[in-house]
């Protein structure tokens, strides 16, 4: 018998109207451009260290990779936080203002606590399971079982997602986990899942990308160039997909929130 009291969130729909808003608001993907292009301009003054992600034989150990992560997170955070903006309170796109840099703040923070929340139990397992298998020897076994794990932990700490958008509408208010985890009962696999999928088309398009260059094997300076623009580009994409999904399941618990 349903409980009347869970809210189910429409799976397939949430998911049709995320990629389905991207696609068809094409000004907001040309206004990640100025984005993309000023990460191109970063990577060509320091080597190109991004070709790491693309092939492990010209990752780079110093300076060069800390900082073009940093420089990517920050975009990608940016561009979530412009979309849940622009769907959610229909506010224009921002990437200045003193504001802006304060959400962004709020939503670092709340990215390093979840990655700690889902990554504690995975070390937590390993741990055991060192002591029960010899690491040497059960290398696969041990690396399942992180999966697993980790999969479990993200599964249970979904609801958490719902911080993203309401940090980027300054919705304080639902930073309350309790409220989180009530208003999300009964949807931990749904929003996972979901968010999973949205992800799937721009890791698919980024792994053939990567396997292109594994292919091509070329030092060509300009050739790496055009990877890298390609690779961060999609990865920004990306970050479009994530902010309207997180827009959309936003609105939806916010909306049972209201009544």
């Amino acid at each position: 018998m349903k409980n009347p009291e869970i809210k189910k969130l429409p799976f397939l729909d949430t998911i049709g109207r995320s990629f389905k808003y991207v696609l068809k608001n094409k000004a907001l993907i040309k206004g990640i451009l100025p984005l993309a292009a000023a990460l191109i301009v970063l990577q060509a003054l320091i080597g190109l260290p991004f070709l790491c992600s693309l092939s492990g034989d010209t990752c780079v150990s110093d300076w060069r990779w800390p900082v073009t992560a940093l420089a990517i997170a920050l975009c990608v955070a940016g561009i979530i936080i412009n979309y849940c903006r622009t769907i959610i309170n229909k506010a224009p796109v921002d990437f200045v203002s003193i504001q802006f840099w304060k959400r962004m703040g709020f939503y670092v923070v709340a990215f390093l606590v979840l990655s700690v929340l889902i990554l504690v139990p995975v070390l937590l397992c390993l741990t055991l399971a060192a002591f029960v298998f010899d690491p040497s020897t059960s290398i696969s076994l041990l690396t399942l079982i992180s999966v697993l794990v980790w999969f479990a932990a993200a599964i249970v700490f979904a609801p958490l997602l719902l911080v993203f958008p309401a940090i980027a509408v300054e919705d304080y208010e639902m930073l309350k986990w309790s409220k989180l985890f009530a208003l999300a009962k009964g949807n931990c696999n749904a929003i996972f899942w979901a968010h999973l999928i949205i992800m799937l088309p721009c890791w698919i398009l980024a792994k053939m990308w990567s396997s292109i260059y594994g292919i091509i094997g070329s030092d060509n300076y300009i050739i790496g160039l055009v990877f890298v623009a390609g690779g961060l580009f999609i990865s920004l994409v990306d970050a479009c997909f994530k902010g309207a999904y997180f827009a959309h399941i936003y609105q939806f618990f916010k909306f049972y929130d209201k009544k």
